[in-house]
């Protein structure tokens, strides 16, 4: 079980701007959807700290889909038992500028 999940700055950031777009592309009850879609995904991370995927050759940094267009990235930290959100992004943007 892990004890705590970080924001970072950046994931702040662009979780914030993901809320954004999906209320402007969608509509309010859509960014509710997300929020809460994102609230349960991060619950289930605490109790599962090894969900969704590996990224690249990195065996602790891992994304997740939140909707078909949101995917996060996180680090798990199993020494300090603690989830790191680095970044939420929407994948109709462009791949190389994909950056931790």
């Amino acid at each position: 079980m892990v004890s705590e999940i970080n924001w970072s700055y950046r994931a702040e950031i662009s979780f914030e701007e993901a809320l954004t777009y999906v209320a402007e592309k969608f509509s309010e009850k859509d960014a509710r959807r997300f929020y809460d879609l994102t609230m349960q995904r991060l619950h289930r991370m605490q109790s599962n700290p090894r969900l969704g995927r590996k990224v690249g050759k990195q065996i602790n940094f891992r994304k997740t889909i939140i909707n078909k267009r949101i995917t996060l990235y996180f680090q798990y930290k199993p020494r300090k038992k603690e989830i790191e959100l680095l970044l939420f992004w929407n994948t109709l943007q462009n791949p190389k500028r994909l950056r931790f």
